[in-house]
């Protein structure tokens, strides 16, 4: 089988297996139209984290979080940090690792702006990834937050 055979197999199966596990809901997720706690909600405002006495906080624009939509990113840090580095991964399947380029606009904000994308079952939950260098130390945290929420 020559190369191209291969690919002409594989691509479909790939893709069929990341429809069907999108369509899947975890048990950790909640029915559609309840809200989950542990989600963070751009609806109402920001969301904040504290690790190791860091205080990191993102805001995404709209703040339904559309999806296949240009999305503004932003992150606040109370402390001053360096190597500041961010990627997006589906929580609860995958859906590639999506880099999130920052850009410092301010002492301690970063600004970005990435695209999602699109979840067949219309529950898809984004996991962001954070990490950063404080007094010499590695700290990392994330941030579950749901696409197309549409509920306040």
């Amino acid at each position: 089988m020559g190369d191209m055979t291969i690919s002409k197999i594989l691509l479909p199966l790939i893709i069929s297996l990341g429809l069907i596990g999108c369509g899947q809901k975890d048990t950790k997720n909640v029915e559609k139209g309840s809200s989950d706690p542990t989600l963070c909600s751009f609806l109402d405002n920001s969301c904040t984290k504290s690790t190791k006495g860091v205080n990191f906080t993102i805001k995404i624009s709209p703040e339904e979080v559309p999806s296949e939509q240009d999305l503004h990113f932003r992150l606040t840090v109370d402390k001053t940090v360096i190597n500041v580095k961010a990627r997006l991964e589906g929580r609860d399947m995958f859906m590639g690792i999506i880099p999130v380029v920052l850009s410092q606009t301010e002492s301690n904000t970063y600004d970005s702006q990435f695209m999602l994308g699109s979840c067949a079952s219309g529950y898809m939950v984004w996991r962001l990834f954070i990490s950063a260098e404080y007094q010499g130390q590695q700290i990392n945290t994330h941030f579950d937050f749901l696409a197309d929420n549409k509920q306040k």
